[in-house]
């Protein structure tokens, strides 16, 4: 008897649901930045997840080779200053789309990405307490660009 083949796993249909929510919010609202002129660079996490270890405290996104370099050279160019965040959630799941925003140079990176608030309670109550939200892009070699922002409460569940 043999068992069931990989791509017969059972999916965490509710989490790809709201995964998938989030990533035609992020097309749509890249296009209307984009109706607007301004430069939108859509980024496609392969993993999300809140860390809280010595290096890195915040949420962690990895990102393939190419995105994180078109990134890299968006940062490395610009002034990014303003942020948007949507969320919402579902399933015990907090989806989020980061909107980090370069007025000046009209130009915006959206991230998308979830991560589970029950799971990750202490992550979040050390967070509050820092009063710094941190998302940090990264890539498998461990290169990260890093996005600080002064106020944590729109990155957090409502009943944080």
């Amino acid at each position: 008897m043999t068992g069931p083949s990989p791509s017969d796993a059972p999916t965490n249909v509710q989490a790809q649901e709201g995964w998938d929510a989030v990533v035609e919010d992020m097309e749509a609202t890249a296009a209307t930045y984009r109706e607007q002129g301004w430069r939108a660079l859509e980024l496609h996490p392969g993993d999300s997840v809140l860390v809280d270890s010595d290096r890195r405290r915040g949420l962690d996104v990895l990102l393939p080779g190419p995105e994180f370099e078109e990134l890299e050279a968006a940062v490395e160019s610009g002034s990014f200053t303003d942020v948007e965040v949507f969320r919402a959630e579902s399933g015990g799941l907090l989806y989020l789309l980061v909107v980090e925003r370069d007025p000046q140079e009209e130009t915006v990176v959206l991230v998308p990405a979830y991560y589970d608030p029950i799971s990750s309670s202490e992550t979040l109550e050390s967070i509050e307490e820092d009063g710094t939200f941190k998302l940090f892009c990264r890539r498998l070699n461990d290169d990260t660009v890093e996005f600080a922002h002064g106020d944590p409460s729109p990155f957090l569940p409502e009943t944080a």
